[in-house]
């Protein structure tokens, strides 16, 4: 549910502020009208997106902030079972925020947030304004507060003038990091952009093998993330999809894919205990009773 649409930053390599405008926000009573809409029509769990989430309520009478939107959400909607956020920068995920995703019951253990590079030099090209240290440090205080959270990132390769050493630091970031998964993508110029202009381009093979490098680094991450859960009970929400071969997905709280049994219900929270780790995902065998989210 997209409750923020524009962008009011000016990362150099971005195009959406000239296509998509400035930060807007959906006032509070409508979100939790359209809420109240998707939970009466059977939804178990609702994503608040936007282009520049966190930056939510800036632009509206008495500057809501996210955290504020959150609160008032859940409490107006008790029905809401789980509430998920999309990408917060990292500036944006702020102490109220990780409180949130750490105490209250009906927020989903999951954050992403953008990390683009570990370099500082690529960074300042990027105009992002923080550093690898005040990324680390934020990843270091979400983990300490929410142990069981997915942690998520989006991370750019091949951007113009990136080096071999820019890039180990990006590397060594991740590995030394609680972060869960990864979306990797390699830098594309968009007309119009600070970036388009920059010199010093990364040649199309060197950009593939980094984000080649990135994503087995993240495989193994997630592989090491979801070995900690075998043996243990999870918040699972059953998913309408075709089962195969006896079995269907769900996914929990902490944004695991696990494979369960056919004959559970769809669309609803269950406990399972998870009984295998798998190459991409876990297995469950047994179920508790259904969740309580209340």
């Amino acid at each position: 549910m997209k409750v923020q649409d524009g962008c009011d930053a000016n990362c150099s390599f971005c195009i959406i502020p000239a296509v998509r405008g400035r930060s807007r926000s959906l006032p509070a009573d409508a979100i939790i009208g359209q809420v109240v809409d998707l939970v009466e029509r059977g939804y178990r769990e609702i994503v608040f997106s936007g282009i520049h989430l966190g930056s939510y309520g800036r632009d509206l009478a008495g500057r809501l902030t996210l955290a504020e939107l959150i609160r008032s959400c859940l409490d107006a909607v008790p029905r809401l079972e789980r509430l998920r956020l999309s990408s917060i920068e990292p500036l944006e995920v702020t102490d109220e925020v990780i409180d949130l995703v750490a105490s209250h019951p009906r927020v989903a253990h999951h954050l992403h947030i953008p990390l683009q590079s570990g370099s500082g030099r690529v960074l300042r090209a990027m105009r992002r304004p923080y550093s690898p240290t005040t990324y680390s440090a934020l990843l270091d205080r979400v983990r300490a507060g929410v142990p069981d959270a997915a942690l998520g990132a989006d991370v750019m390769v091949g951007f113009p003038g990136e080096t071999d050493e820019d890039f180990m630091e990006t590397f060594r970031l991740i590995e030394g990091s609680p972060l869960t998964y990864l979306h990797v993508f390699p830098y594309s110029a968009r007309p119009g952009t600070v970036a388009a202009d920059l010199a010093d381009p990364v040649p199309e093979h060197v950009a593939r093998f980094r984000g080649k490098t990135l994503r087995s680094l993240a495989e193994r991450k997630n592989a090491d993330f979801r070995k900690t859960f075998e043996g243990s009970e999870l918040s699972v929400l059953v998913l309408d999809e075709e089962p195969q071969a006896g079995w269907r997905y769900a996914i929990s709280d902490n944004f695991l894919r696990i494979r369960v049994p056919e004959g559970l219900e769809v669309n609803r929270w269950q406990r399972l205990t998870v009984s295998g780790v798998g190459e991409s995902g876990l297995q469950a065998s047994s179920t508790t009773t259904a969740a309580e989210t209340n």
